[in-house]
């Protein structure tokens, strides 16, 4: 289960840093990169800061020695954590 909690942490990393340096270079006016605001829209935000809760609550809680079943429910609450959390405390900038 580590390994899938790491490869899911992983792409929950890779995602919400894309999504940052994609946002910061659709800032630039001549940049032809799009914002992933409009391209994916709050749904692709929240599959990607899900992706990252589940990832980290549910390394923290293996490494910590849970069983798997208190282990599996840490990442799926890590996970609605981070996406309510950013739905709550997020920027909800208007569609370009």
């Amino acid at each position: 289960m580590v390994v899938l909690y790491s490869v899911v942490l992983f792409a929950g990393v890779f995602a919400v840093g894309g999504w940052l340096v994609a946002g910061t270079l659709a800032a630039n006016p001549d940049s032809r990169v799009r914002d992933p605001a409009v391209r994916f829209g709050s749904r692709g935000r929240d599959v990607a800061n899900a992706l990252l809760g589940f990832g980290l609550g549910g390394m923290s809680s293996s490494y910590a020695g849970w069983p798997v079943v208190p282990t599996v429910v840490a990442a799926i609450g890590g996970a609605a954590f981070l996406v309510a959390s950013t739905r709550l405390i997020g920027t909800d900038q208007p569609e370009r």
